[in-house]
């Protein structure tokens, strides 16, 4: 494990290798973690963009939710490019922000906004938060409670007063900052995003919809969102969850009249929300 000041000290874009392996460790306060290898997705990065070039789909606007640290969306991004697409990307992800805390000599905490523990830092040795069965037998259990304890109640203290002491950095590959495509906004998938509204010609939403996440009707509201994004008749909506090591999907395309989303391709026997993927409204106004 690598502790958070030094990933956040060097100058970003050094090392795939080393950023995978600092956010492969955190987990956040929803219980999902922050892991993302680097090109988890190309196969379906290349799947999707020979069905753009056989559709002769214009990909001008990208939203990819669900970005975790970033690293699959660049490579979306670059895919893109190279196949001829110059398309803006817009990634977005609940828990972006994050913040490194001193709470006593020689340790620090990494915490999100509310002050939920991601890391410690004991002595400049990283010590994950979250517990496993191993802690049972090697006695970690009551450090890592000790830590949470302490550490989190102190880091939430000094998050409120507001202090010099607090350094606040984005839970994000810093390679983002090398790709003038790619932007990056912290956004809830619940809550619908004026802004967004018609204006993608492809989605991607990668390991959010999922009944582990939402009961059935949050995964409508959300899917509501999604479809409401996309830019109308011939827009792509690809919905994937990766389990077991490999991807399971459906990508989705938006039919020429406006009235109805089509299964244009499935991966791993397709979605699990597909069914609530086509019993999702579209709006009225693409209807031809």
């Amino acid at each position: 494990m690598i502790t958070a000041a030094r990933f956040f000290a060097g100058p970003g874009g050094d090392s795939v290798e080393l950023e995978d392996r600092f956010f492969t460790d955190l987990k956040t306060r929803n219980a999902t973690f922050k892991r993302t290898a680097t090109d988890r997705f190309g196969d379906l990065d290349d799947v999707c963009i020979r069905c753009f070039a056989a559709a002769e789909t214009s990909i001008r606007d990208v939203l990819d939710i669900g970005i975790s640290s970033g690293g699959a969306t660049l490579a979306l991004s670059e895919r893109l490019h190279k196949a001829g697409y110059d398309a803006a990307v817009t990634g977005t992800d609940l828990s972006l922000t994050a913040h490194i805390v001193p709470v006593l000599p020689g340790v620090r905490a990494l915490v999100d906004d509310a002050g939920f523990p991601l890391q410690h830092d004991v002595l400049g040795l990283a010590v994950r938060p979250w517990r496993r069965r191993a802690d049972y037998l090697t006695g970690m259990l009551f450090v890592r409670n000790l830590l949470n304890r302490i550490a989190g109640n102190r880091a939430r203290r000094e998050l409120q007063r507001g202090t010099d002491q607090v350094r606040s950095v984005r839970l994000v590959s810093p390679r983002l900052a090398n790709d003038r495509r790619v932007s990056v906004e912290q956004n809830d998938i619940l809550v619908p995003t004026e802004q967004y509204r018609n204006r993608f010609n492809f989605v991607r939403v990668a390991n959010v919809l999922n009944r582990d996440y939402f009961n059935e009707p949050d995964l409508r509201r959300a899917l509501h969102n999604c479809v409401s994004y996309l830019s109308g008749p011939g827009a792509w909506l690809l919905v994937v969850r990766s389990t077991g090591g490999h991807h399971v999907a459906t990508l989705f395309q938006v039919s020429a009249d406006g009235r109805r989303l089509t299964a244009v391709d499935r991966f791993g026997g397709g979605s699990e929300v597909e069914w609530l993927v086509f019993q999702t409204p579209l709006p009225g106004e693409w209807a031809r």
